[in-house]
């Protein structure tokens, strides 16, 4: 029996899969996972399937796209944390040092 979390998954799989810009010649590109992924699992993700992750956080942010003038790229940011497990520690410190002494601020 499928779980909420699963559930959730395949129906936002399915109402991307509407939409040309996640289809090629009018198949459906994005695939529905059977298991959800821990960070162990993130390096064997393909850099195909993490681009297409980062247009969908475009859409949900309504970002101009993935890869904007002033030096965000969402693209090589993403593919670098979830493919390196030594990028994403370094990561995660940088975020919580960031977060840590900004606290209070905003």
């Amino acid at each position: 029996m499928k779980n909420e979390k699963q559930i959730r998954h395949e129906k936002l799989i399915d109402l991307l899969n509407q939409f040309d810009q996640y289809q090629y010649n009018g198949l459906p590109m994005c695939k529905k996972i059977d298991k959800t992924i821990g960070s162990a699992d993130l390096c064997k993700l393909n850099v195909n399937v993490i681009n297409k992750g980062v247009v969908v956080l475009t859409d949900y942010f309504n970002l101009v796209g993935g890869s904007i003038a002033g030096g965000i790229d969402l693209y090589e940011l993403l593919q670098a944390y979830f493919l390196f497990p030594e990028v994403r520690e370094k990561m995660n410190l940088l975020a919580d040092s960031v977060l840590y002494s900004t606290r209070g601020k905003r």
